[in-house]
Formats: structure tokens, sequence, C-alpha cells
């Protein structure tokens, strides 16, 4: 009976990708952790209720006009001319760039009416009102 032998100069044709399948699981639960607890901060403001509202808001940029007339850009707090250079700067490198403007419920017309004046004069063309689902 004759052995069988194996000569070191065979290439190898078969590769495991198992291990690299288990670092990229790892990777994406990483992600999905830190891109939950990266989220704009929170600012009690009383929204609106609309029947007909989306239930998730696109990821975008977030100004908030709180209750006492404050400027929120991203969860800090800001002054109209920093939001509106803010938003140029956003708009230069990204024409699409999106805002999400949200206003205390109890807050005049009119303040939401400049807060939406004062980002469309920083060039921004797509915005979008932030609001609650009846009933949430």
């Amino acid at each position: 009976m004759a052995a069988a032998t194996q000569n070191d100069d065979d290439i190898i044709s078969v590769i495991n990708i198992t291990p690299l399948v288990d670092i990229f699981l790892v990777l994406l639960i990483i992600f999905m952790i830190t891109s939950s607890v990266v989220d704009q901060k929170q600012i009690p403001v009383n929204l609106p209720k609309a029947a007909h509202a989306g239930t998730e808001a696109p990821k975008s940029s977030g100004l908030i006009l709180d209750a006492e007339h404050r400027l929120f850009l991203d969860g800090e707090l800001r002054d109209s001319s920093y939001v509106a250079e803010d938003l140029r700067r956003a708009v230069a490198g990204d024409p699409e760039h999106l805002v999400l403007v949200g206003a205390d419920e109890n807050l005049p017309y009119r303040d939401v009416v400049s807060v939406i004046d004062l980002i469309r004069g920083a060039g921004v063309r797509k915005y979008a009102l932030k609001v609650t689902r009846v009933g949430t």
C-alpha cells in the first residue's frame, strides 16, 4: 500500500472567510451602538401635533426655537448670525442640505416664519418642520 503524501509546493486554493465575517459583524454592532448614542441633544420643546406626520426624520441639521426664543443648532445654543453662517457653509458643501426646524407650539407664527426666513437667507432650499404625531 502506498501512503498519500502532500507536496509543500501545492497552492492553497481555499480561503476561509469566517474570521473576516466575524470582524465585520463586530464592527457593525459597534457602529450601530455608537450611532444611536451620537444623536442630537434633547432640548425640551412642546412640538405641535399633526395627524399625518412621518414616523422618522431624515438625518439633517436640526434647528430648534424653544419657548424662550433661544436658537439651538444641532443641540447647541447659538445666535442667529452663527446659525446663518454655519448653514451657508453646509450648503456650500452640499447644495441639497436639509434643515429640520422645530419650534415650541406656543410661539407666535411670526417667530417660526423668521426662523424659516433665516435658513432660506443662508441658502438652504430644503427644510422640514418637526412635529409629533397626534396621539403620541
